[in-house]
């Protein structure tokens, strides 16, 4: 039997994907649903389910495979152990429809006018009125501290991850516990923040954890294995702080300059995009950017520097000059796998075993966060086999070239002659690629044109 080898070398394609856990996301809002009015939107997640107006992408919005929301605690637990989680349960449903996933926040409470902490939280434990520094408004907080705000924030927690931990659409959970929205403000110990830190680690085991960039609760999040988010991607000077009369407006505070570099470097988490998510919610809207003539290039150089995965613009129209612009970011944003090349043999034996060789690329700036098989695909008349790679594991694919080089079982079965080889990316368990390559040499299904063996 001949040693010669055939070599594929599918051809590259710059197009959208449509691919998961990546790229731009919907706020408090699904796929096909209308946008906010002007540049405002709202903090408090969908409790109504309206139709949607637009089949795909709305006018004026970007692709997207993830749906981005967060609700506050009255609203999923409106008395003390009674639990309402019905509105999360509909946007699951809502995502599956739409071709999305979703990620959530939980917070405690919001800022002055918004939902604050649950009344029969504070009718039993201990809260203070707090001062919100940037507005002067006046709230009610609980004791970030205490035991028993831990003890009733981690309950409603479990008893979230209890419902919804294994489910397959849920994208990632963001770690709140401080301040409105849980964004950081206030008071609190190293050891709360340990603590909290542990407990999200400990309750969601199975998805992407995300701490707030900034404070000590970056640092304990990062060391607890997450990722973390941004809240303010893309302000700039005077957008969150006005300038003074000793600052002009150029050099005035901004996150970007004055937060960011330094939050990220000081909580040594500058490598933890490899092992989770980073999460960027824009400051403002880029509308709003946009009328402030702000750096567009400047930001989403920042973006990439971070190794961004998602970008969240809050569901409000993004700016059409800018709209190229945001494209090709949201397309090299999270990962995106070129199938460069691979080599079989023309003739293997039937039943036995040939050397497989394949050459992928991460063109992308991070990994995939979320495991999925790499396989083969065997086709002869009607007969089909799926064969996992189990070795390759696709999480370890960071920026740059993955190597791939094993022996690979033809499954049995196959008569002697020509047996059609392909490539994908599936869900363990299942059989149908769910991660694309950016090629074009794919079949309708999204596996990838191989060639083929000759068994004998």
């Amino acid at each position: 039997m001949t040693d010669r080898i055939h070599r594929i070398r599918p051809t590259p394609t710059d197009i959208y994907l449509g691919n998961p856990h990546k790229g731009c996301c919907t706020f408090q809002h699904f796929n096909g649903d209308e946008l906010f009015a002007g540049t405002g939107w709202s903090e408090s997640g969908p409790l109504e389910f309206p139709a949607r107006v637009a089949r795909g992408v709305i006018p004026g919005y970007l692709p997207t495979t993830v749906s981005y929301c967060r609700w506050f605690w009255r609203h999923f637990e409106p008395e003390d152990g009674t639990y309402d989680f019905s509105m999360i349960e509909k946007s699951l449903e809502v995502c599956a429809d739409r071709g999305q996933s979703l990620a959530v926040r939980l917070m405690a409470f919001g800022s002055f006018k918004q939902p604050q902490i649950p009344d029969w939280y504070q009718e039993k434990y201990t809260t203070s009125p707090w001062v919100i520094p940037w507005s002067g408004g006046k709230i009610t907080i609980p004791d970030y501290d205490s035991d028993e705000y831990f003890e009733r924030w981690a309950a409603g927690n479990a008893a979230f991850a209890e419902r919804f931990g294994d489910h397959p659409l849920l994208e990632s959970i963001d770690i709140t516990y401080i301040g409105p929205w849980g964004e950081g403000a206030g008071q609190y110990t190293q050891e709360t923040a340990d603590r909290f830190a542990k407990m999200y680690a400990d309750t969601f085991s199975n998805i992407p954890r995300l701490a707030l960039i900034g404070g000590i609760q970056l640092r304990a999040g990062v060391e607890s294995g997450s990722g973390w988010r941004a809240d303010c991607f893309g302000d700039g000077p005077g957008m969150c702080s006005p300038p003074d009369a000793y600052t002009p407006f150029p050099l005035a505070y901004d996150h970007m300059h004055d937060i960011y570099p330094k939050q990220i470097v000081i909580s040594d988490a500058q490598n933890a995009w490899q092992a989770a998510p980073v999460h960027m919610e824009t400051c403002g809207v880029p509308m709003r950017w946009f009328q402030t003539d702000r750096d567009i290039d400047f930001i989403l150089q920042q973006g990439l520097k971070y190794h961004t995965t998602y970008f969240m613009p809050k569901s409000t129209a993004l700016p059409d000059a800018w709209m190229d612009h945001l494209r090709d970011f949201c397309r090299s944003i999270g990962y995106r796998f070129v199938y460069r090349q691979a080599e079989l043999p023309d003739q293997a034996k039937k039943d036995g075993s040939f050397s497989f060789t394949s050459w992928i690329e991460n063109v992308g700036i991070a990994p995939i966060s979320r495991h999925y098989d790499f396989a083969l695909r065997f086709h002869q008349d009607s007969k089909e086999e799926i064969v996992v790679l189990k070795d390759v594991d696709i999480c370890k694919w960071m920026p740059g070239d993955e190597w791939i080089s094993t022996d690979v079982q033809l499954p049995k079965g196959f008569r002697e002659g020509s047996v059609g080889v392909a490539a994908g990316i599936v869900p363990p368990g299942e059989t149908e690629p769910a991660v694309r390559f950016a090629v074009k040499d794919q079949f309708k299904d999204n596996w990838v044109d191989l060639g083929n063996i000759e068994l004998c």
